[in-house]
């Protein structure tokens, strides 16, 4: 009984470590829907800026602002690029969240987990003809 005594207080611990993570985690993943959701507004936005004028009006904040089209396709496509970044660290932190928490319960992910997309030159590479 001594030894399940003792035994309590780190168990409670990694819980306490593994429900913390656990909650990081659902809140990664619903940050990470928020942002994907203004990504999808602004890829909206750029695409509706192909059919408009030279000047166009834009919301900032409370205010209505009318900029030339250039400008506001660079403002947006800054903003994706931000955005893009946002979700990429996001979603790297969840990959060893995950890891992390799959380790205190004494299981190993699989070996797979943590392959990384192949890049634009990586896939040229690829599918290049000889």
């Amino acid at each position: 009984m001594a030894d399940a005594e003792r035994a309590l207080p780190v168990y409670l611990q990694n819980l306490k470590a593994s429900e913390s993570l656990g909650e990081e985690v659902i809140s990664d993943q619903q940050e990470i829907i928020d942002l994907d959701r203004k990504r999808n507004t602004n890829r909206e936005a750029l695409r509706a800026l192909k059919t408009q004028g030279d000047k166009v009006w834009l919301l900032m904040g409370n205010e209505f602002v009318k900029v030339d089209k250039g400008v506001a396709e660079g403002w947006l496509q800054n903003d994706q690029s931000v955005l893009d970044k946002e979700i990429n660290s996001l979603r790297d932190g969840l990959k060893d969240k995950v890891a992390a928490i799959k380790g205190m319960e004494g299981s190993h992910l699989s070996s797979g987990f943590n392959l990384k997309p192949m890049g634009r030159g990586e896939l040229g590479a690829v599918y290049e003809q000889p």
